[in-house]
């Protein structure tokens, strides 16, 4: 049992901190690689995401574009049948 003490000592002095660094070398490499492999995807992810938001944008402005359009129509059509008792026009948003 006294022979232990000094064995358990130098192997947690020495052996402990060697294997860390071994393990941390050994191992970065695969973290790194992990995580640029993980950024890749987001990257081509947001880009997706990029371009289905623009559609998105664009059809939204389109559609706002046919409200617009739809409510000169029908502000003509009631001064057309109204004549001066027409209400005027609602402005556009």
């Amino acid at each position: 049992m006294e022979n232990l003490i000094p064995i358990v000592a130098i192997f947690f002095l020495i052996g402990v901190p060697i294997m860390s660094l071994a393990t941390h070398f050994v191992l970065r490499p695969l973290v790194r690689d992990v995580i640029a492999a993980i950024k890749g995807k987001d990257v081509e992810r947001d880009d997706r995401i990029e371009a289905r938001l623009a559609r998105l944008e664009e059809a939204l402005q389109e559609q706002a574009d046919q409200v617009d359009r739809l409510l000169e129509a029908e502000a003509f059509r009631l001064r057309l049948e109204g004549g001066a008792n027409a209400p005027p026009p609602r402005p556009a948003p």
